[in-house]
């Protein structure tokens, strides 16, 4: 057979009820997760044939060989309606509730409705429906968005003016309009939703785990384990589709509620700090005189104190043994471990669980987990073998994915240092990296009871925003830096799509690559053999799916910024760079180490070796006087102090301001110099006598905060000019240096020709507040040609952490930019316009170029 065939009759529609396995062409197993949407293919069973149907997976258009029996048949029309639900729980809740969804489907257009504009929002907002029906043009998108044109305050709330992809379905004002899925809406005039009893949104475990008014909990937060009383667990007034939330009366003061929620009062809380409201399923109850094993058990301990217990667990024969139809023996070697052996002498008998959420005659299958990916914590065999995926991918040997785990234990008779038959996947302790099918992995039972937190890396695949990708440019293209430039990259959804804490790398690639050249031999240097088999894939990613799409288009989705981030997680072998907050020098330092670019510029202190850098930290031994500083002279002051000179003048030179942390600035305010001159910074250079402006043989460090002297710049002398200042008697104690100055000027003692300055001109200069990164840009020409870029400008984001980045025109800053620091320093900080305070008082870096030297250093 070459592939399935099919079916002449009409197709049958079916959803999964839960997480189930189908095997595709090549009889690999394939996962179908709660909630996917079928098609039945052929029905072979009808013909006599024993094997499973063949059925279309609708989210992936994947066709598999699928058992009926975890499947259940809907309608076409239902489908319809339900394809656009991402959330498969969503789905399966709608389906549940079968007289709310009939309710929803009859909403036509010109009906008033209330709608929840991302996915992540907690209000709904009145509107009015516009469009209803498919927002695809090929015949077979056929999932039913509600387009609304949103009412009131709500109306500049939405991201569209009734067009989707360049096609009109409606007209309403610009950023009023929105289009959703029928989970996001209903009638302005119906109730408040669903029936509480129907409402089966909110995870798994909110149908596990029963809570009751006077229960003693606690949740995690942060490194702490704060407990208290419930006083409240139901669902909120209007928000019957979020789950069941708990209202807890803490017993410290560390919460941050008031009782209330939308001025409507669910329970009585003395003070805000001792009232914290949350999901259900980040609630846990403490179980009397098993509370220490059950905080265990939820990994509220060290990870080496719930080993010792749970080890001590096994020696006892008191854990549960999982089960599997198949065996799972490791890849490598072929001996048996003493772990299966083990496990085929162990008793199966059912014995007391450490899960609390399974009941006696549960299977850790029927819990909802997320996709095992790099760095899931997970266990294989039987008694189980703990350890956290270090690879996953391919392998001739075998026609199922393979995971690489490191284990926690060393087990010589069967593990590596991360090689399999002598290729290398990863780098680990000897005797520590095990290789297995990755279906025989399952998430480590140890931590089953806590909430599984949303997997965003995977989530950067949903199909929520497949119609949202960004499109892939072959051709270099580059910067524009004129009038049509600026305009391209203008407005709602421009720049950069923010993503799962990413603002740190949107903000610096946006200015690194926005409207500025000088840092394209990144993207154009050809693969040598010095260089890994990921580099050109590495190049080739940023260049064509980040860089030019920007330029071209204006816009990059999240997910290229995803698989960018995932490459330098694994190459880097740095962890955290697909979820965690990150700073931009961590960025930088990645990126240049995995495509191997060389340093943007060397410094050198006098005798030594010079020290290629990124970029240059501006460091201050003590807090100079002056308020409002300029980035000249803090380059200078920190140079200067740390007897440190450029080699020669940087194509590209990225200043990163001084700061003791994230959050503790030295200076209030620093005004970033538009034109930075580095002449007297540079070694072997000619250099003017800062007195008679002649040629300067010596310069003296002793000199430089003098004020007596030509206030401000370094103090640089010819021989006449450094007796005369040397004579006075509060500087006879100083030791002038002797310049380092090209041999041909050396024997020209009357030099008098104008000493060309090396000047770097402003691009970019990348900001942080509270943690979170934007960027200005210099886009154009005029001094006013400046932008404002917010890759999270909408603060919400969706469900699945994805954000609308936004690019606004900011001419206003350059006033502020063009006066001088004791111009600023006079001014009152609340008067200036917004975009200009925060370029002047949350500076991080700042970058210059030099337009004459950009592509030909």
């Amino acid at each position: 057979m070459l592939g399935p065939q099919r079916a002449q009759e009409s197709p049958c529609y079916f959803i999964a009820v839960k997480d189930t396995y189908g095997s595709d062409e090549d009889k690999s197993t394939v996962r179908v997760v709660q909630g996917s949407l079928l098609r039945m293919e052929a029905d072979d069973s009808r013909r006599g044939s024993r094997r499973p149907p063949w059925l279309t997976v609708l989210d992936t258009d994947q066709a598999l060989r699928l058992d009926l029996q975890d499947l259940r048949e809907i309608g076409e029309r239902t489908v319809g309606l339900l394809e656009p639900v991402t959330d498969g729980e969503e789905r399966l809740a709608l389906i549940d509730n079968e007289s709310w969804l009939q309710r929803l489907s009859r909403i036509k257009k010109g009906e008033r409705v209330r709608v929840q504009v991302t996915s992540a929002s907690v209000d709904r907002v009145l509107g009015v429906v516009r469009y209803r029906g498919p927002l695809g043009k090929s015949k077979g998108d056929c999932g039913i968005f509600y387009g609304v044109e949103l009412l009131g305050s709500a109306a500049s709330k939405g991201f569209t003016d009734g067009s989707f992809k360049g096609q009109k379905f409606f007209s309403c004002a610009e950023n009023s309009g929105v289009f959703v899925p029928v989970s996001r809406i209903e009638p302005a005039d119906g109730p408040d939703g669903p029936p509480r009893s129907h409402t089966t949104i909110s995870p798994q475990r909110d149908l596990d785990i029963v809570l009751q008014e006077g229960d003693k909990v606690f949740f995690q937060m942060e490194d702490s384990m704060p407990s208290g009383t419930v006083l409240f667990c139901g669902f909120l007034p209007k928000r019957g589709a979020a789950g069941v939330f708990v209202g807890i009366l803490l017993d410290k003061p560390v919460g941050s509620w008031d009782g209330y929620f939308k001025q409507k009062k669910i329970c009585d809380i003395p003070v805000p700090e001792y009232g914290m409201l949350l999901p259900q399923h980040k609630v846990f109850k403490v179980s009397g005189r098993d509370e220490k094993s059950s905080f265990l058990s939820r990994g509220g301990a060290d990870k080496h104190q719930q080993n010792r217990l749970l080890q001590s667990k096994q020696r006892d024969g008191k854990e549960t043994k999982f089960t599997e139809s198949s065996a799972e023996e490791p890849l490598l070697p072929s001996t048996p471990s003493p772990a299966s052996e083990e496990r085929q002498t162990s008793p199966s008998s059912q014995e007391e669980s450490l899960l609390p959420s399974l009941g006696p005659s549960s299977s850790p299958e029927t819990l909802h987990c997320p996709p095992l990916e790099i760095n899931s914590m997970v266990e294989v065999h039987d008694p189980p073998i703990y350890g956290v995926i270090r690879w996953i991918g391919e392998h001739p040997d075998s026609a199922e994915k393979i995971a690489g785990l490191e284990v926690e234990d060393p087990m010589p008779s069967v593990c590596t240092d991360g090689t399999y038959r002598g290729s290398r996947y990863f780098h680990c302790a000897s005797n520590k990296a095990l290789f297995v099918k990755l279906r025989h992995c399952r998430p480590d039972s140890r931590f089953s009871s806590l909430q599984f937190p949303a997997n965003q890396t995977q989530c950067c695949n949903s199909i929520a925003f497949r119609d949202y990708t960004s499109e892939k440019v072959e051709e270099d293209t580059p910067p524009d830096t004129g009038p049509e430039g600026g305009e391209r990259l203008m407005g709602w959804r421009k720049g950069i799509q923010g993503h799962c804490n990413s603002c740190y790398l949107d903000a610096t690639l946006f200015c690194m690559f926005a409207f500025s050249s000088v840092l394209d031999t990144i993207l154009l240097r050809p693969q040598d053999k010095n260089d890994s088999d990921s580099y050109s894939t590495t190049r080739d990613l940023l260049r064509t799916e980040i860089v030019n799409p920007l330029r071209k288009n204006g816009y990059v989705c999240a997910t290229k910024v995803m698989a960018l981030r995932k490459i330098l997680e694994v190459e880097g072998r740095s962890s955290g760079f697909t979820s965690e907050e990150k700073d931009p020098e961590e960025f930088l330092h990645q990126l240049f180490q995995v495509l191997k670019v060389d340093p943007l510029f060397k410094i050198r202190s006098s005798g030594k070796e010079p020290h290629g850098c990124i970029f240059y930290q501006i460091f201050m031994e003590r807090k100079q006087s002056v308020s409002v500083p300029s980035v000249q002279q803090l380059l200078e002051w920190s140079l200067v102090t740390s007897d440190l000179k450029f080699t020669e003048a940087p194509s590209c030179l990225i200043i990163q301001m001084p700061r003791n942390g994230k959050n503790f600035k030295m200076f209030t305010t620093i005004l970033p110099t538009l034109e930075l001159d580095i002449t007297d910074l540079l070694e072997d250079t000619p250099r003017e006598c800062c007195i008679c402006q002649t040629l300067a043989l010596v310069e003296c460090r002793d000199c430089y905060e003098d004020l007596n002297i030509t206030p401000g710049g370094i103090k640089q002398y010819c021989m006449i000019c450094s007796k005369q200042v040397h004579c006075h008697r509060g500087r006879r104690n100083h030791e002038p240096q002797t310049l380092q100055l090209p041999e041909e000027l050396l024997g020209q003692m009357g030099f008098h020709r104008v000493v060309p300055r090396q000047t770097m001109q402003l691009f970019a200069v990348l900001c942080i507040e509270t943690s979170h990164y934007v960027a200005f840009t210099k886009h154009g020409p005029c001094d006013g040609d400046w932008s404002f870029f917010d890759s999270m400008a909408d603060r919400e984001g969706g469900q699945n952490g994805f954000n609308i980045p936004q690019v606004t025109s900011c001419p206003e800053v350059a006033e502020y930019l063009n006066m001088n620091p004791q111009e600023l320093q006079a001014l009152d900080l609340k008067s200036m316009p917004s975009c200009a305070r925060r370029l002047l008082c949350d500076a991080y870096m700042c970058l210059y170029h030099s337009p004459t030297l950009s592509l030909y250093k």
